[in-house]
């Protein structure tokens, strides 16, 4: 994930490619641009950590563009974990691939800078690091279709709408 682009006509975004390698060296002209994210309006709270999930698919932590509420909303990427097939396309079981509307990549939502994520060997199970604002940093344990809160909730929570992080401080 690297940031291309410059004033318009194309103006700066985020981008996904997936390179050929010889030895620890990208191929000239092997760019193959998996995923172009919309132009952001702030181009800070970027995100940017990617894995390939046990069911070999890629996700991709995406940071809200320090635009609060634009994590609650299913119609951009910002501030959510996005899944994509390793070709780029989009899975078919993506918890609002079907939503009207919706960014069908969109596997969870309501972070505010994921900026890192990892999968535990064994289970599987995700793990995401989540710059809080102004009280708690957080890990959260990924969920398809989970909303982690931001902007409503920082930290813990009991509000059953929301994932609680495992661990926030």
């Amino acid at each position: 994930m690297y940031t291309v682009g410059g004033p318009t006509p194309n103006p700066a975004h985020n981008r996904i490619s997936r390179f050929t390698l010889n030895g620890d060296v990208a191929v000239p002209g092997s760019e193959l641009a998996l995923l172009d994210l919309p132009e952001a309006t702030n181009r800070i709270h970027n995100g940017g950590g990617m894995k390939f999930g046990s069911d070999g698919k890629l996700y991709i932590a995406v940071g809200n563009d320090n635009q609060f509420f634009i994590a609650q909303d299913l119609t951009n990427p910002f501030g959510k974990i996005l899944r994509i097939n390793a070709d780029g396309t989009i899975p078919t079981d993506n918890p609002f691939f079907n939503q009207p509307g919706a960014y069908k990549a969109i596997w969870a939502y309501g972070l505010r800078n994921p900026y890192t994520l990892d999968v535990q060997p064994g289970t599987g199970l995700m793990y995401i690091n989540d710059v809080g604002e102004a009280s708690f940093e957080e890990i959260d344990q990924g969920v398809a279709g989970g909303n982690f809160g931001w902007p409503s909730t920082e930290g813990y929570t009991t509000n059953p709408q929301f994932q609680s992080p495992v661990y926030a401080y």
